[in-house]
């Protein structure tokens, strides 16, 4: 046992062990996400990346299903190069390779900064990288469409760790890509050049500081997005909580009470909870580091409260949000290492942390694993990637539309519909179909897929009713559209003139 243990602590060891703990990362986070994908499960905002996908094979036909594409809305160029190739692969399996390899591939930095920075035995380092993998915020972030912020994690890490050994090159570029993958994190950069400057390392962190902030600035003028003042469909809510961080970043400024109270607000303290309860809160005991998870963290919670105030659902539900914090949390992981290292006890080569606190770490983070995360055994994830009689109906009634129709569709249809030039996403719930919004839809599509199979909502009262389905199908019968279809409550009603 020792022998291995020696083997394992050696620099040999460090050659290939983190990548392997990558691969398996990668590996089960593409599987089950994948298997999500395949249950017609892959989250809200899969739909407006299927279709910005389609839009790049096509010229850029039609418009975005929310009124603003993904990856322009954000100032994401590295997610245009992901949507370039979806022209030869299959969009979903490239979403789903690319954020899993890049999630995977976070680790190796973060491996790399505990053993050779921090000195860490390879227990408290493997520790580390489970915590990761285990991490709710994680995990849901993994299990919801595409983010391409997330593309920044390991770019983050990288760069923190290249700052340390004093490789500004490589430094720079890794910051470049960070930037390029949302334009908000210019902001996170400044905040991790300040923390250079305050280590004396003042020109490449004065420099990256000033790019950092230039590059936010001038996208939040380009973009020019306002926040939502209307009821927002589940692809909208899922946009809008990409963008909104780097439009009320000047808000963040001019309206500091307002931000207080927001980031006291009972949904914020929920969510840091959910960030840092899993890791005891030990990033706390490195707290220079941990600052550098601030920015992203403030404008995450500030953008998802605006959202929770049109959307009426705030951070509560991790899902949407987890991911817009995915670079903070490449922070959080960073402070964790030095943490450890500063509880630890100084040896001749490494530092020892003491097994009792790896063994609550551990557990605090498996606590958190089975309660918080989607990927828990209580959700059953061995049984992914089926499909049921009305999965069946769902691909059955898409299949009824023509592939040129503009259409309308429940959110549970719309990454079966998205790629096409026009698609509307309606609201879930038949008390969002008044009158103004039934005729608006109808003037905009020639088919409508209309789900109405969801049971009982957040009260426990049925969601759709036989006497509301009747009330909305009423209304755009006299629009003009017919039901053609009606398998296992999932509508097609198509206009005399086209589907």
């Amino acid at each position: 046992m020792l022998r291995v243990q020696g083997r394992l602590d050696s620099d040999n060891a460090d050659r290939w062990l983190p990548w392997l703990f990558a691969l398996l990362i990668a590996l089960a986070f593409g599987l089950m996400y994948g298997a999500r994908v395949r249950s017609l499960d892959g989250g809200s905002g899969l739909a407006p990346w299927l279709q910005a996908a389609w839009r790049r094979g096509h010229g850029g036909a039609g418009v975005p299903m929310t009124g603003t594409d993904p990856a322009r809305g954000t100032w994401s160029i590295v997610s245009e190069a992901v949507l370039q190739v979806t022209r030869v692969v299959p969009a979903e399996s490239v979403f789903v390779v690319v954020q899993a390899i890049a999630l995977g591939l976070a680790v190796v930095p973060l491996w790399r900064l505990a053993r050779r920075e921090a000195r860490l035995r390879v227990g408290a380092s493997t520790v580390i990288v489970i915590a990761f993998a285990l991490a709710p915020v994680m995990n849901r972030a993994a299990m919801g469409a595409f983010h391409p912020e997330l593309l920044a994690v390991p770019a983050l890490i990288a760069a923190y760790d290249r700052s340390c050994r004093g490789q500004w090159v490589r430094f720079g570029l890794l910051l470049v890509f960070a930037v390029l993958c949302r334009a908000d994190l210019g902001i996170t950069v400044a905040a991790l050049d300040a923390l250079l400057v305050v280590e004396g390392k003042r020109f490449p962190g004065g420099a990256a500081i000033l790019c950092g902030l230039a590059w936010s600035a001038t996208a939040n003028v380009a973009i020019g997005r306002d926040v939502p003042h209307e009821a927002l469909t589940p692809a909208g809510e899922f946009l809008a909580r990409s963008a909104l961080p780097l439009a009320v970043a000047p808000d963040v400024f001019r309206h500091p009470w307002d931000t207080l109270l927001d980031l006291a607000a009972e949904p914020s303290v929920i969510f840091l909870m959910v960030v840092l309860a899993p890791l005891l809160f030990l990033p706390l005991v490195a707290p220079r580091r941990a600052v550098l998870a601030a920015p992203c963290l403030v404008l995450a919670m500030v953008a998802d409260r605006a959202v929770q105030r049109t959307a009426g659902q705030g951070v509560l539900d991790l899902s949407p949000a987890a991911a817009h914090i995915g670079p903070a949390m490449a922070f959080v992981f960073v402070a964790l290492v030095y943490a450890l290292a500063r509880i630890g006890h100084q040896s001749v080569t490494r530092v020892n942390v003491d097994h009792r606190v790896l063994f609550a770490l551990l557990a605090g983070v498996l606590l958190l694993f089975a309660t918080e995360s989607p990927v828990s055994p209580y959700e059953h994830p061995w049984s992914w990637g089926g499909r049921d009689a009305l999965d069946g109906a769902r691909m059955q009634s898409a299949d009824l539309v023509g592939h040129d129709a503009a259409v309308a569709t429940s959110p549970q249809v719309s990454a079966l519909l998205a790629a096409r030039a026009v698609i509307v996403e309606m609201p879930p719930h038949p008390r969002s179909f008044d009158k103004k919004r039934i005729e608006r839809i109808a003037d905009e599509v020639q088919a409508i897929v209309l789900d109405t199979s969801e049971t009982v909502d957040d009260e426990g009262q049925p969601v759709w009713t036989s006497t509301r389905r009747a009330l909305v199908v009423d209304e755009f019968e006299q629009h003009g559209f017919t039901v053609v279809s009606d398998i296992q409550n999932v509508l097609v009603l198509v206009r005399d003139d086209g589907a």
